[in-house]
């Protein structure tokens, strides 16, 4: 698998950064790209402040951190769509040659993270990758990212960065990354991005929209449960002009790792000189990110984006992950004052929920036992019933 020709280049009055792949029959060559559009990328003209947030100084000014977009956000480098492509490079047993300067660290990285993919999914082959011109890359800026999605998950790292913002040496989350894999759009995903704004003009953040064919691209190779850390961290190395540091919040917790994605192991491999990235949040499971922080936040409770299966705007309340979170919630005493689930969780319907992977039965085995921890023995049954059952959803796919 070649990648060539990097460029960045102005789009949808913002900047693109896409490169030429060319690979096997699999996948058919085409143009990969993370592009910023620059109209969404701006404060609120109103803004609040977390509770315990003091107002910075000069807060009502546009910070030099709130200008719209720049060339120099995408460097033309060739990091990004190394950590993109390695997995399916090694899907297809290709070696992976990056015909752009990429960093002397994350190259070397790169044989750990091939080892790390071997070992956990036998499909995937070590390869070999090389880059035209490996270098050290400049020091990064300043400002540090959280990958952000409404979610129990993300909302969980906010609100944590809020709490150490009184430590010495703390550097805040200066900006909240909203990344389009699923390429949505329309009314509702439109009201899905106001909502990430709100959010982050509350939290005295900019909200970075970015759009990229990732997903897609990739989808006929990998699964994306495997390759979905890789995917936001090749996201962050596109925007290292922007980024010094940037945080992935975590799936699990540290005493249930399983190969996954996202991971403590492989997240901080992706690094380069310039930028840090960090696995952040696996101090806690689900239920207890929700009790700890989200149910004493009402930003996070009227905001919570749990699933995308109804549309993007709102919770379909009934796919097993917004039961498992409903479950969380009403463990924590706060389901009633959630406002985008339902307000009551239906224990008939928590039973019968289709469990669609072994990870999701593991997840609501996970959330029947922190239940049961917060003396809701009822809550605890049901969800144990639930992730006995197996059957994907409905007319779901067989991963590749």
């Amino acid at each position: 698998m070649i990648v060539e020709d990097v460029r960045c280049e102005p789009a949808a009055d913002g900047w693109r950064l896409s490169a030429a792949v060319r690979a096997g029959a699999e996948l058919p060559s085409a143009r990969l790209h993370f592009t910023v559009p620059g109209a969404e990328n701006d404060r609120p003209p109103e803004r609040g402040w977390l509770p315990g947030l003091d107002r910075p100084p000069g807060h009502d000014r546009l910070p030099e951190h709130d200008r719209l977009p720049e060339r120099g956000w995408l460097p033309e480098r060739g990091d990004a769509f190394l950590a993109a492509l390695l997995m399916p490079a090694m899907r297809l047993g290709e070696d992976l040659v990056v015909d752009a300067p990429v960093s002397a660290r994350l190259l070397r990285s790169a044989r750990t993270v091939v080892d790390i993919y071997a070992a956990w999914w036998e499909r995937l082959r070590p390869v070999r990758v090389t880059a035209a011109e490996p270098v050290e890359a400049p020091r990064g800026p300043a400002a540090v990212g959280l990958f952000f999605t409404l979610g129990v998950d993300s909302f969980y790292s906010l609100l944590g960065d809020a709490e150490r913002r009184a430590e010495p040496g703390h550097r805040p989350v200066t900006d909240l990354l909203f990344v389009n894999f699923e390429q949505h759009a329309g009314p509702d995903h439109d009201r899905l991005l106001d909502r990430v704004r709100r959010v982050a003009g509350r939290s005295g953040a900019r909200a970075v929209r970015v759009e990229t064919d990732l997903r897609a691209f990739t989808a006929p190779l990998v699964r994306w449960e495997d390759f979905h850390g890789a995917a936001l961290a090749a996201t962050a190395l596109a925007l290292q002009g922007l980024l010094g540091r940037c945080l992935i919040a975590a799936s699990f917790d540290y005493r249930h790792l399983p190969p996954y994605g996202s991971h403590p192991v492989l997240d901080h491999l992706w690094s380069t000189e310039a930028l840090e990235i960090v696995h952040d949040g696996a101090d806690a499971t689900r239920t207890q990110k929700v009790a700890r922080r989200l149910a004493h936040s009402d930003l996070a409770l009227r905001n919570l984006a749990v699933c995308w299966r109804d549309r993007p705007g709102r919770n379909c309340g009934a796919c097993e992950k917004c039961l498992r979170t409903m479950v969380a919630l009403e463990s924590a005493g706060v389901l009633g004052r959630c406002g985008t689930l339902p307000r009551v969780l239906d224990l008939d319907r928590l039973r019968d929920v289709p469990m669609g992977s072994a990870d999701a039965r593991d997840a609501m085995r996970e959330a029947g036992r922190d239940a049961a921890a917060l003396g809701r023995p009822d809550l605890a049954a049901a969800a144990e019933l639930a992730a006995d059952r197996h059957g994907p959803f409905p007319g779901t796919a067989a991963a590749p």
